[in-house]
């Protein structure tokens, strides 16, 4: 029949129990040394505790203060950057409703430009122009280049001979 036990490490402060098996119908007794460590454990544990409530209790009220005015700083950074956030979030959802604005004024731009160029028969603006207009090709000499940096169109204000 196999049975487990803990084996103790005389002399050394064990943290955790550690099993050997033993074989046959003879097992050895528990030695109390592990417990002795146990109790030992429980008082420096307490011994410890102790000894941080002590300091606890006689904190410097100036480190108390400080300790405060830490907490109030990081609670007011938190609540301006959640503010600044928000306010990106809203910026953001505005701007993607004014791009859809855009787009949808600028295809029914696109449109109504095309249904104007649609409509108009260039062959006609001709006949018109020519036959009830009295309008003409220019002649050669009629033409005149000007060069202008300005702008794209020239203005006359005195007649060009």
């Amino acid at each position: 029949m196999l049975r487990r036990h803990p084996v103790s490490q005389r002399g050394k402060n064990v943290t955790r129990k550690q099993f050997a098996y033993v074989e046959g119908n003879t097992v050895r007794r528990l030695e109390t040394a592990p417990r002795r460590l146990e109790e030992e454990t429980k008082k420096q544990i307490s011994h410890r505790t102790r000894k941080n409530r002590e300091k606890a209790a006689h904190m410097n009220p100036g480190y108390v203060l400080f300790l405060s005015m830490a907490i109030l700083v990081t609670g007011i950074v938190c609540i301006q950057y959640l503010q600044i956030q928000s306010d990106i979030t809203n910026r953001l959802e505005n701007i993607a409703s004014l791009e859809s604005q855009f787009n949808a004024l600028k295809t029914g731009n696109d449109e109504e430009y095309n249904r104007i160029l649609g409509t108009v028969d260039l062959e006609e603006v001709k006949r018109v122009a020519m036959e009830e207009l009295g309008m003409t090709y220019a002649k050669d000499g009629q033409v005149i280049v000007f060069q202008s940096e300005e702008s794209d169109f020239v203005r006359q204000y005195i007649d060009i001979e």
